[in-house]
């Protein structure tokens, strides 16, 4: 086993010692070890769960909207629990670190979406971590959006598979480039499709053995693009539900359109894979699990529910949750106990019959609600959860939603929280506060802050800084897109032009460095730098390239947020000799581009040397 610097014994302690974190001691009352008198936890079913991005509470035909026809889903519902008081985070990298972890996104410093924020901490075990130590295959496709150098990428937090992108969001979603392993690859049609297809692909290989397979939907989230067939079938399809309540006047129909065309693919690929767990004679082995991330990405049909995705209100972070598993669990059923994403690791573990332990210093939040999906009759348990964005902090308690502003709603009563009850509820709204007072204490403010990006991993010799974890300064140089995700460094013109990555590398020795860029004419023969302490390599741009930016002609609704994407060369600027301590990486231009021209960068790569 490798040895590293003091810094790094802190960041790297749950990649080398996982086993020891999980040996401690068990949690009472779910997740022992598995015996002949339960008949649950004997059966090691294998897992299958599906997340979609942008995806409202309403965006389904059993959730009673007509404009969707989603056959597969309304069938998978049918066939199992859902659970209609299901809480996810207001956008997506929190989520996934509370369904990945079974604790509040902020214990794992999961506070953002791009520039590192989305990262779930390396002392965290993963949901993916406990499957694998427990014998199964495990395998990811789709979107991560929890880290991209390893180990915070997929291979390095439990997966042994995974076949996607690592980024918030995706500038093109047909045939774009993708990460296998690792690799880059190049994609084979619609993103959503060709994730399906890997996927199954998975499943036919581990159909003899157990597996964990984890399907991360990128749609319905924005841009709008969708294959023409399922375009053609809602072009002219009445929008009979439409977005109630405040805002009604807000809603777009072609994006509406679009999202029900980019949901019914998501319903397409759902079929297909529930058709080959038939043809394999496995979905009485298979829990399968459904949820969304957040809130929907626009005004459309939500049940009218106060607040869309970024949102703590309702319609920000309700999400049904279907669970189906139909050797086990009963059919036709809703359930009303109140729950969220920290809850799906110790269900999901206490049904496959995996011991969950205790870490003092990582103490889940998450419930098993198993016995309520065995049993929907089940008392309902007094529950206490939290939702935070951008500080704003959200806590429902039962029937009851104390909202960030003070004002308390009885969501049975009134899901779309029109009636604040504070003048009949006042001693509730006062112990529901200090209840979020502690909550900010102990868990919002342990997020820990300014984590540098790692390169060197011992088992990556390439580890990539892409442009969406860098920042930029000066006078020309800007992004090519508002939004991080996916975006590269444009107009890059002037010496005060510089991009910055904070970094710690891994291990000590000689790392070649790489950049991935375009140039105009005007650009040749200038001369651009990498300066990380007082090393500065310097390399001069010789060679011309250019290439257009592509995405746009796949757009159903002109894009507001996302960058388009383009192709881009790559370029060796030669060798530096890096320590393992925190450092700034720089990038520069040295000599100014006079006329009309500019560089673009989309990444810094360094390659350890033998």
């Amino acid at each position: 086993m490798p040895t590293f610097a003091t810094p790094l014994n802190n960041v790297l302690r749950h990649w080398l010692c996982a086993s020891s974190i999980l040996a401690i001691i068990s949690i009472p009352g779910f997740g022992a070890e598995p015996n002949d008198t339960d008949p649950i936890a004997t059966q090691h079913p294998n897992v299958l769960v599906f997340l979609s991005d942008d995806q409202g509470w309403g965006d389904f035909g059993f959730q009673g909207n007509t404009n969707f026809h989603t056959p597969n889903l309304d069938r998978l519902a049918d066939s199992g629990v859902v659970c209609q008081r299901f809480y996810v985070c207001p956008v997506c990298a929190p989520t996934r670190a509370e369904f990945l972890t079974g604790r509040y996104h902020p214990r794992s410093s999961t506070m953002g979406v791009t520039q590192g924020d989305e990262r779930m901490d390396l002392d965290e075990t993963t949901l993916a971590d406990r499957f694998k130590l427990a014998g199964y295959a495990t395998g990811a496709f789709g979107k991560w959006h929890n880290g991209s150098q390893f180990p915070y990428h997929p291979n390095g937090r439990g997966f042994q598979e995974f076949y996607g992108f690592c980024s918030g969001h995706w500038g093109d979603y047909f045939s774009p480039p993708l990460d296998h392993n690792g690799k880059k690859v190049q994609g084979d049609g619609f993103v959503t499709d060709d994730f399906t297809n890997h996927a199954m692909e998975f499943i036919r290989l581990h159909a003899k053995e157990r597996f964990f397979c984890y399907v991360a939907f990128n749609t319905p989230h924005s841009p709008m693009q969708v294959p023409d067939e399922f375009m053609k079938r809602v072009v002219e399809r009445p929008l009979a539900m439409q977005h109630q309540g405040r805002a009604s006047e807000k809603e777009d129909p072609a994006m509406t359109r679009a999202a029900i065309a980019m949901v019914e693919n998501i319903d397409s690929n759902v079929g297909r894979i529930l058709n080959l767990l038939d043809q394999l004679h496995l979905r009485d082995q298979t829990i399968i699990v459904y949820f969304n991330d957040n809130g929907p990405n626009s005004f459309r049909w939500n049940g009218g529910m106060k607040g869309r995705k970024g949102t703590v209100d309702e319609g920000g972070v309700r999400s049904p949750l279907i669970v189906s598993w139909p050797s086990h669990l009963p059919a036709q059923q809703r359930l009303e106990q109140l729950t969220g994403a920290i809850d799906i690791a110790p269900t999901l573990c206490e049904l496959a019959g995996i011991p969950i332990t205790l870490d003092p210093d990582h103490p889940l939040d998450g419930i098993s609600i198993a016995q309520h999906l065995t049993d929907p009759t089940e008392p309902l348990v007094h529950r206490k959860l939290f939702s935070q964005w951008s500080g704003r902090i959200a806590m429902r308690q039962d029937q009851f939603l104390l909202d960030y502003d003070g004002a308390i709603f009885n969501l049975i009563d009134d899901p779309t929280q029109q009636r604040d009850l504070i003048a009949t509820q006042n001693e509730l709204a006062n112990s529901m506060t200090t209840d979020v007072s502690k909550w900010r204490e102990e868990v919002l403010r342990s997020a820990r802050t300014n984590r540098p990006f790692l390169i060197g991993h011992p088992e990556r010799n390439a580890s990539i800084l892409p442009a969406q974890d860098g920042k930029c300064q000066g006078p020309s140089v800007k992004r090519s897109d508002t939004a991080p995700n996916c975006s590269y460094f444009t107009n890059l013109r002037t010496p005060e032009d510089k991009l910055t990555w904070n970094i710690l590398p891994m291990q000590s020795g000689t790392y070649s460095v790489w950049i991935e860029y375009t140039a105009t004419q005007a650009a040749t023969g200038k001369r651009i730098a990498v300066k990380i302490g007082e090393d500065e390599i310097v390399k001069s741009i010789d060679d011309r390239f250019e290439s257009p930016s592509r995405g746009q002609s796949n757009d159903r609704v002109p894009r507001k947020s996302e960058s388009f994407m383009k192709d881009f060369q790559s370029l060796e600027l030669g060798t530096m000799q890096l320590s393992q301590e925190t450092m700034d990486c720089q990038l520069r231009l040295l000599d100014p581009i006079v006329e009309p021209g500019m560089v673009e960068i989309q990444s810094v790569e360094f390659r350890k040397n033998e």
